[in-house]
Order: C-alpha cells, then structure tokens, then sequence
C-alpha cells in the first residue's frame, strides 16, 4: 500500500471515529466542539478520553482495538431506531416559492447551517460556514455546491427542492456509512 492510500485511510479511519463521538458525546454541546474532519487533535482526544471515562476503559486518549469495538457498538445501537428516514417539516409551504435567501435571520437558517455542517464531512468540499441563523455568504456558496453536486439549479438560495434534498441527504448520512 503506497503513502497516499495509508494516508487517506488514516484519516477516513479518523473521520469515522469523530462522527462516532460525536453522536455519542455527552451532550449537545460538547458535541458541537467535535470537528469531523479526519485531524486527530486536541478536541478529538478529549473527547475520546470522556467517551473511555464514561465505558470504565483506561483513559488513554487512544483508540485501541477494545476502544474502538466499544465505541462502534455504541454508535451503532444509538442508530438501530434511526433506520426509518424521518422527514424535518420546518420550510414554509406558503407562500408558493419561498426561498431563503442572503442576508436573511431565520431559526430555519440555524437548522440549514446544522444541515450543511453535518453534510460537510460526507461532501468534503463546504468551506467553513457558522451556524450564525444568519444566511451569509459562506453559507450561499455552501448551498451552491451542493446544488451543484445534486443536479439543482444553483442558485445559492434554499427552496423548496432543495430543502427536500438536504434533508433527504442527512437523513441517509447513517444509512450510506454503516
């Protein structure tokens, strides 16, 4: 196996590891300082040594074989209920073509944002947009790609359509890793 591939492999392996934590992170919060982004740093070993605290491991801050099988079990029973999509009915049906768009300040941009930033780590190519509630540029561009990526008119704006992909996608993120 060549560099690239032991590298890429790593990095997957870690990007599975983040998403475990943070579906099994203690709480909301704490779940939303764990970054899925395949870098195993300071927020990704610190959670990790909670996760060992909280199964009786030793808190070593390292995933070794018991770690991992534990955590992956874990994981996988808090998914079991999750195999029936649900769908999230929040965009308005009224009025007929509603977007959300630049510049607007909305509780439903807040979830967008959630949304993407989940998505992100599945994408890979979303720069870093803040769950502001705010829509802002990074996360009109955000919405473009994924546009694109899903044969939608790119238009940076969320309508109707494209909510219903979005959620669609989150609502397989398990389904197409497990």
């Amino acid at each position: 196996m060549n560099g690239t591939s032991t590298h890429q492999n790593r990095r997957e392996a870690i990007k599975n590891l983040q998403k475990y934590l943070r579906r099994l992170a203690a709480s909301p919060d704490r779940a939303n300082t764990i970054p899925i982004d395949g870098i195993f740093e300071d927020a990704t070993k610190d959670a990790l040594i909670e996760f060992q605290i909280r199964m009786g491991l030793p808190a070593t801050g390292v995933a070794d074989k018991r770690t991992w099988d534990i955590l992956y079990k874990e994981y996988l029973d808090t998914t079991r209920d999750d195999r029936e999509t649900q769908g999230l009915y929040f965009f308005p049906s009224l009025p007929v073509g509603y977007t959300v768009a630049l510049g607007d300040t909305l509780t439903l941009v807040r979830i967008i944002q959630l949304l993407l930033l989940e998505l992100r780590a599945s994408y890979d190519i979303f720069e870093d947009i803040a769950e502001s509630g705010t829509f802002d540029a990074a996360t009109s561009d955000a919405i473009r790609d994924f546009q694109r990526i899903n044969g939608l008119p790119e238009t940076g704006e969320v309508d109707l359509r494209t909510w219903n992909r979005i959620v669609r996608e989150y609502s397989n993120l398990d389904k197409r890793e497990i």
